[in-house]
């Protein structure tokens, strides 16, 4: 007689959750048992219900790491004190140092037969428990880890530098709890392997682990709508270890309905039952708009969503660069009380205490730092809260397509064109761009978002440009050739630095052109080693060499493709990191003089091939977040490579063209003042008729604290702005008042509303203690 499991194995095998959605590597076997007759016959549910959850598999296409906490988010903060600590101290003693003898002979065996040499290029760690990771790794994780731990990530990090990958630039997951002959990574970037109790995660592009939320979270249970406050992340990690993915357990229970729902009992009423609900969910919206009281007691202003102020640009981009983040610790909002360096090579900048690794040329940073949140106050004041981009049309983009050629800048195909074309048009149209938030990263953005497109102020340097990026649908295939044309931003928009307005200025579209060149590679200065040769690693790696600079040489039909010349020397800084140790600095030319400093180095994407990485000329040195892409202006054919040889060929690939768009302008929309942009005022425009109320004085505020008046909430602040239906988030209900589960809710909630509560005045009046006018307290004595 089988087994029990094999009669399972046999009637539907066994599900897998990267078959569903998720990309997580997590097997598991489920049991659906029913009666196998009914009334004298065979129903055979068993297989039925096994085939419609095989028929409802969705298989992943997103990487593991948009299931990941940004970086600089609290709950990551939060996270790392508590991982450090825990595995810092155990049973409120200290770690003591651990043996481990038996390991450290197969670790020094592992190296010597893969001939990957005896360097630990990744934490530098030292007997006692010394260990400096690179910069933008988990440091305070990776002290508190043993030898045995620690070796193995550095015999992971150049197993991989063997096969040509760096680790710190790829997403994988690796399992360091095991030993270091066994598998310690998934095999596949992108693609989680399966998370356990007791498993370390090291996420290589992180370096530090996978956190008890993100285990969570990569089970499909929504932690955003979860209070996880007194839990720690171990205690997290176990119930993610030890839970079945959402996703799966979800297809299987629908499966089971569907194909069993006529054996459950109807209802003796199904209309008369929705009739009640409707009734029910009427009462209760009634009733939320009866819980707000006081509101004729509020004083009513009007309310401008697209005035804007205007200030000296020079000096707001100062006081952005001054604020921004200057190391890694400093977060979203802090600044780092350690000493701030700064590279004289790169420019990059780290506290002392952070920085380090890799070396750079360091000297202290002479900016005189500014607290965040000021800058960000001042900035908000010279941004509309909502805008258009208008004068996009279909003679207008076909007209630019026509211009692009005549100057050089390439073709594009029909089907590429129809594709781009359509995409631009639907996804502007008469789309409405609301503020979201200022994101503060090494520069500052401020992020509009459309239900199709997302447009970014970028403050960076001397050329501050809004960008425009449309969003793929999300019906579209992972490899769709329409996810491929709208990865780039597809138009861009610099206004002039020494002007006020921030708004004014021509747009630029790039159209969707592709060109490729063969350009000349020179090698110049000195042989030194290669990345591959300063890892220590044997083989025919041991003695590569590289040059210390290479002399760019492009036709001059390549030079009219460009929005900016290409050749010239780039020197090696070995020193400033980016992948395989590659930033190259182009020397300084006069065609250079006011423009970004331009850079040449290897840029391999997160989660392709690393056969199909390559080398990218751009202004853009600074490590990214997950989705986020890099603006790069001209491609190397993925084959080159860094070597010895004295002069070398490869293509140059060209993606895009960019053409000024005359037609184009950046409008504020809506406000009684309307902002004037080049130099006309749109008539047409619709006048905003918004408001808001708020206490004329704290001591016109009257509250019961009775029984009943537990029941209501009194009004401080209510605001109304006519809303056009076309352009209204999902959260608001027609005609109908809803309440914000805050908990559950609350960030979503208030970073839609961020267009609105931008521009409503603070509360000052209400931020001290005031003795109400009217108040009566009932008290009850209980027996």
């Amino acid at each position: 007689m089988p087994s029990l499991s094999s009669v399972l194995q046999e009637l539907i095998g066994s599900l897998d959750t990267k078959e569903y959605y998720i990309p997580h590597t997590r097997t598991r076997v489920y049991l659906f048992a029913t009666p196998m007759k009914k009334e004298g016959k065979m129903e055979n549910l068993s297989e039925k219900w096994a085939m419609t959850v095989k028929d409802m598999k969705r298989p992943w296409s997103t990487p593991f790491e948009a299931f990941l906490l940004d970086t600089d988010s609290p709950n990551i903060h939060r996270a790392r004190l508590d991982l450090a600590a825990a595995r810092d101290y155990k049973d409120g003693v200290s770690r003591k140092p651990t043996d481990w003898n038996r390991c450290e002979s197969r670790h020094q065996r592992a190296r010597q037969d893969e001939q990957l040499g005896y360097l630990r290029p990744l934490t530098s760690w030292q007997e006692a428990g010394v260990c400096k990771g690179l910069d933008w790794t988990w440091n305070d994780w990776l002290l508190t880890q043993t030898e045995r731990v620690l070796d193995l990530l550095e015999i992971s990090t150049l197993r991989m530098a063997k096969d040509g990958v760096d680790s710190g630039f790829k997403a994988c997951i690796w399992n360091v709890s095991q030993n270091v002959d066994r598998q310690t990574g998934s095999g596949r970037t992108a693609l989680a392997p399966c998370l356990t109790p007791n498993m370390i995660p090291w996420v290589t592009t992180r370096g530090g682990p996978v956190t008890g939320r993100e285990a969570l979270a990569l089970q499909g249970i929504p932690v955003r709508e979860l209070l996880l406050t007194s839990e720690s992340e171990d205690q997290l990690a176990d119930l993610a270890g030890n839970a079945m993915t959402t996703t799966v357990v979800g297809s299987s229970m629908l499966a089971a309905l569907k194909i069993a729902v006529d054996k459950l009992t109807p209802g003796e009423d199904a209309e008369r039952d929705a009739a009640v609900i409707e009734e029910e969910l009427a009462v209760e919206n009634d009733a939320v708009a009866k819980r707000v009281i006081g509101e004729d007691k509020l004083t009513t202003s009007q309310l401008d969503l697209a005035k804007v102020s205007r200030a000296d640009l020079t000096e707001m981009l100062d006081l952005a660069e001054r604020s921004s983040r200057h190391c890694q610790c400093e977060g979203q909002s802090g600044t780092s009380t350690s000493v701030i360096d700064e590279c004289t090579a790169c420019n990059y900048r780290a506290c002392k205490s952070c920085g380090g690794r890799p070396d750079h040329h360091y000297t202290p940073c002479q900016n005189v730092r500014v607290q965040p949140g000021e800058f960000e106050k001042r900035f908000k004041e010279l941004l509309p809260m909502r805008v258009q981009i208008a004068g996009v049309t279909s003679d207008v983009l076909g007209a630019l397509r026509k211009k692009a050629e005549e100057v050089g800048k390439g073709t594009v195909t029909s089907r590429d064109w129809d594709l781009w074309s359509k995409a631009v048009l639907d996804a502007l149209g008469t789309a409405e761009f609301r503020f979201r938030y200022m994101k503060r990263q090494y520069t500052w953005t401020a992020v509009y978002e459309a239900p199709n497109a997302t447009l970014d102020l970028f403050l960076q340097g001397t050329t501050p440009e809004w960008r425009l990026t449309i969003k793929c649908p999300a019906s579209e295939p992972v490899n769709s050739p329409l996810r491929g044309l709208l990865v780039h931003p597809v138009a861009r928009l610099r206004f002039n630095v020494s002007g006020q307005d921030v708004l004014g200025g021509p747009w630029e579209l790039c159209i969707p052109t592709r060109q490729t060149f063969k350009i000349d590679i020179i090698g110049r200065g000195e042989l030194v080693p290669s990345w591959h040769a300063s890892l220590g690693l044997g083989g025919h790696y041991e003695g590569t060499q590289r040059w210390s600079q290479v002399e760019v040489v492009l036709p001059e039909e390549a030079k009219k493709a460009l929005d900016r010349d290409l050749t010239g020397t780039y020197s090696l800084l070995p020193k400033c990191g980016q992948a395989m140790n590659s930033l190259h600095k182009k020397e300084a030319s006069d065609a250079d003089k006011g423009l970004p400093q331009l850079y040449f180095f290897f840029d391999p994407t997160r989660c392709g091939e690393a056969e199909d990485d390559s080398y990218v000329f751009s202004t853009s040195i600074e490590r990214l977040d997950a989705a986020t892409e890099r603006a790069v202006i001209a491609i190397l054919d993925s084959k080159w490579r860094e070597s010895a040889k004295a002069q070398d060929k490869a293509n140059l690939e060209i993606r895009g063209g960019w053409v000024q768009c005359e037609e184009a302008h950046l409008t504020a929309v809506g406000g009684s003042d309307i902002a004037v942009i080049n130099g006309t005022n749109d008539t047409n425009q619709k006048l905003d008729q918004a408001t808001y109320s708020v206490p004329h004085s704290a001591k016109s505020i009257s509250a019961k604290l009775d029984n009943e008046g537990c029941g209501h909430a009194t009004a401080l602040l209510t605001c109304r702005v006519p809303l056009d239906p076309a352009h209204s988030e999902s959260m608001w209900r027609q005609g109908a008042w809803g309440e914000i589960d805050i908990l559950h809710q609350g960030n979503a909630t208030f970073a839609n509303l961020a267009w609105i509560t931008e521009r409503l005045p603070s509360l000052k009046g209400l931020s001290t203690w005031t003795t109400l006018d009217e108040a009566t307290v009932s008290m009850f004595l209980v027996d």
